[in-house]
């Protein structure tokens, strides 16, 4: 599950309200698929961290995914503080990372456990 670590900014965003294409789970990563949230991949950029559970209208609150949000998860492995400043890869359930280097999430943070901070570089923009 990605979790806000902290913001290096003031500002909170608000939450965001979007239909969903599939069942996703509190604290993964998702993109925007034909208008709905969906599932990112392993190398894909998330836009948006789901922030809760599918409202009754099938809209799920969401976070946007910015750099200058640091998030904290558990990787699939240790990740040792040499990887710092690398990118690693999205697990399969986009909830967390791998140890599999070039992927959207930076590591900012790690101790040779598994538990990780970082943050993700902007998605591209989706119409």
């Amino acid at each position: 599950m990605f979790r806000i670590y902290k913001r290096a900014i003031g500002d909170v965003e608000p939450f965001e309200y979007l239909p969903g294409s599939e069942e996703l789970t509190a604290g993964s990563a998702a993109k925007l698929a034909s208008g709905k949230l969906a599932k990112c991949g392993a190398a894909e950029k998330p836009a948006y961290i789901v922030a809760g559970v599918k409202r009754e209208d099938g809209d799920y609150p969401v976070i946007r995914a910015l750099p200058t949000t640091i998030f904290e998860t558990e990787a699939s492995g240790a990740v040792t503080a040499d990887k710092v400043g690398t990118t690693l890869q999205l697990n399969e359930t986009a909830d967390g990372v791998t140890t599999t280097a070039n992927g959207p999430f930076t590591v900012t943070w790690a101790d040779g456990g598994t538990l990780v901070r970082g943050y993700f570089e902007p998605a591209a923009a989706s119409v």
